[in-house]
């Protein structure tokens, strides 16, 4: 049995090219009471994606491989389209965790570690990128853990697939730890953590889920072109 599908009402907020959705969760902010309001910003989700099939920005995406530790530069300067899309998730990931903690995030805070899922340096912020087709997306939560995944397709069984391997990357135990993972409504359960679920609707032709240690009051889904996101 696969997460139980969230019926969530979105505000769709146009500027220019920029479409942003506001996804109500159904948390609740008090005006005046500092310290709820500083939980709701913890559990508000921030996921950014873009389309590979836009114009590709070969200066700007060289600016950014050049400020990267050297084996990850080398890894996405090959102008293959797995590079293009692992340089196109690092530039959402800085854009996320900006919006995430207020402040710009360098390139040279992302720590890439090894048989790992990149992280900040800090751990004030985690975040998790994925890639399908098209396709790239990063989501990010201040103080707590995500994972993201999406596949092509809509059929049924990719529901459960995309739940359990975002399961694991938000725990970061990796693609062995998939028989693990056991489906909750709302969520999974993976070496004893209860993990909470989003489904999400906004990528047509995909399915996508976010997985997280805390239950999500809201999530900020917004797409922007490739010259948005190499500016």
């Amino acid at each position: 049995m696969g997460p139980e599908q969230l019926d969530h009402p979105f505000q769709a907020v146009i500027r220019g090219t920029d479409v942003e959705r506001v996804v109500s969760l159904g948390g609740s902010v008090f005006a005046g009471a500092a310290a709820v309001m500083q939980v709701v910003e913890s559990q508000t989700l921030i996921l950014y994606h873009t389309d590979l099939r836009d114009h590709w920005p070969e200066e700007r995406g060289r600016a950014l491989a050049a400020t990267l530790p050297y084996l990850r530069r080398l890894a996405v300067s090959s102008g293959s389209a797995d590079a293009r899309a692992s340089l196109a998730g690092i530039a959402l990931a800085l854009r996320a965790l900006e919006d995430c903690l207020g402040r710009v995030v360098a390139a040279s805070e992302i720590v890439f570690a090894p048989d790992e899922k990149p992280r900040l340096g800090d751990a004030a912020a985690d975040f998790s990128i994925a890639h399908t087709g098209a396709l790239v997306g990063c989501a990010a939560l201040a103080g707590a853990r995500v994972g993201f995944d999406a596949e092509q397709g809509t059929d049924k069984h990719l529901n459960n697939w995309v739940a359990r391997e975002a399961t694991v990357k938000a725990a970061g135990f990796g693609m062995r730890a998939l028989n693990e993972v056991t489906l909750v409504p709302r969520g999974a359960l993976c070496r004893g953590v209860r993990w909470h679920s989003l489904n999400l609707d906004s990528f047509p032709g995909a399915t996508a889920c976010v997985m997280s240690s805390i239950e999500l009051t809201d999530a900020r889904v917004r797409a922007l072109t490739l010259a948005e996101l190499f500016p």
